[in-house]
């Protein structure tokens, strides 16, 4: 699966914390940047309360 800036995918990787806030797995992520192999990202998260998180090192398997 090609990974591109700017897509929504889902999150498909067990529930987890980062930096102080939970992950939830199935959770909507946006795509912001790509590893030059393009095996990996770096998405945004936005909470409940809509504050966003960057979360860096996302495989793309992880993603749906």
């Amino acid at each position: 699966m090609a990974l591109t800036p700017g897509d929504e995918k889902t999150l498909d990787r067990p529930t987890f914390l980062h930096e102080g806030v939970f992950v939830l797995k199935g959770s909507l992520v946006r795509i912001l940047e790509v590893s030059q192999g393009g095996d990996e990202a770096v998405v945004e998260y936005t909470d409940k309360e809509g504050f966003p998180h960057y979360i860096k090192g996302v495989r793309a398997e992880e993603l749906k």
